[in-house]
């Protein structure tokens, strides 16, 4: 397990935001190999603590089964930010899988675990007198998603802080310039089971590769792509470590 530390700059937002710190997991799976990716949450939630964050995010794929639950649901409630905890449904929560042993997960059970499921709606706080505003987009995957919806709840108004939580990347560009300071994204596992050569990287998962893994600037649209924390349809990586992102906002600079 790895952390992966990154600025998030937002120089139009209130600088009583500046040092803000967020933290990003996603793709716990925990109804797959629940042992093994139980064992990784773990990990997860510890380094997640070490970074004392402010908020934390979570891109989908809670679990997709119904093995291991109660043993996520303890680990995600010792995440306890001054912010929340907030997340979104990816393909396997919604049963939408090619492997036919995923099942739904709960929305009951997510909000158990101390998350905010956020259904293409926009979620609102305030921080030392500055605004937040976090989107959710339910799967596309399954039809589930609704960004207009999330797009006319948005308060754009001077000085918030705008992030977009989404399982699938390519939602990114149904969005404008100028929406989001981020969009955060999972799905992909970051490849899984990549192959290191000389001046490339070749993933072997068939999930799309236009936004693989790591940072991106589409068109004026920051994105990041997480490895995520667990593993599916096979019980292992290779040359693909998940990771725990945690970003530091740079608010007013």
């Amino acid at each position: 397990m790895r952390r992966v530390d990154l600025r998030l700059p937002a120089p139009d937002a209130d600088a009583a935001l500046d040092g803000l710190v967020i933290v990003q997991l996603s793709d716990f799976h925990a109804g797959f190999t629940p042992s093994l990716n139980l064992r990784a949450v773990r990990k997860a939630v510890d380094l997640a603590l070490e970074a004392e964050p402010d908020l934390v995010l979570v891109t989908g794929d809670f679990a997709g089964g119904t093995h291991g639950l109660d043993r996520l649901r303890r680990e995600l409630r010792r995440l306890r930010p001054a912010l929340g905890v907030f997340g979104v449904f990816g393909n396997h929560d919604h049963g939408d899988s090619k492997a036919p042993f995923v099942r739904p997960t709960e929305a009951a059970f997510v909000e158990s675990c101390g998350v905010r499921l956020l259904h293409n709606e926009v979620a609102s706080m305030e921080h030392a007198g500055a605004s937040i505003r976090i989107g959710g987009v339910d799967d596309t995957a399954g039809d589930h998603d609704d960004l207009p919806a999330v797009l006319a709840a948005l308060d754009r108004r001077p000085g918030s802080l705008r992030l977009l939580l989404t399982h699938h990347a390519d939602v990114v560009k149904r969005t404008a310039p100028g929406d989001f300071h981020l969009t955060l994204a999972g799905d992909t596992h970051g490849g899984q089971i990549c192959l290191p050569l000389p001046g490339r990287r070749i993933m072997l998962s068939d999930l799309h590769a236009e936004f693989a893994e790591g940072a991106y600037d589409v068109g004026g649209r920051p994105l990041y792509v997480t490895r995520g924390v667990g593993t599916s349809m096979l019980p292992f990586r290779a040359f693909c470590r998940p990771e725990v992102v945690v970003f530091h906002v740079e608010a007013g600079r």
